[in-house]
């Protein structure tokens, strides 16, 4: 049976950028940077101690340009954490945007869930939940 997700893949126009901020300003580890192919690089980065990893992949500007006209800019991608207070206080102090600051989840009825929303360089948005919630 499946036990877990092993990866989401990520396509990024500046994999360095990324790279960084996912390091930098989110605190991830490195996992895998290594050459492959015509130029190309293989990124995993992950929250130091996960399974699941993610995959910065290289990808085709258009594509996203194409994306974002027809599905506007979404979460794909969403993670929880301990205190949602602590770690927007935390992520924002070192440069990271909120679009969403952390607020009772309009799709949960009994106002129990929390969450915000993040982006990275490119504008790609993620979503930030208080574990359990």
């Amino acid at each position: 049976m499946i036990t877990n997700p092993k990866f989401v893949v990520l396509y990024v126009t500046d994999q360095q950028t990324v790279l960084d901020f996912c390091t930098h300003k989110l605190g991830f580890e490195l996992r895998t940077d290594v050459p492959y192919g015509d130029g190309h690089r293989w990124i995993e980065v992950s929250v130091p101690g996960a399974e699941t990893y993610l995959v910065l992949a290289e990808g085709d500007p258009r594509v996203r340009d194409l994306v974002l006209q027809r599905l506007g800019e979404l979460s794909h991608v969403w993670f929880d954490c301990d205190d949602l207070d602590a770690t927007f206080d935390e992520l924002r102090a070192r440069g990271v945007r909120f679009p969403v600051e952390p607020r009772t989840a309009p799709w949960d009825p009994e106002g129990r869930t929390r969450w915000a929303q993040f982006a990275d360089p490119e504008g790609t948005l993620y979503g930030l939940t208080e574990r359990g919630a």
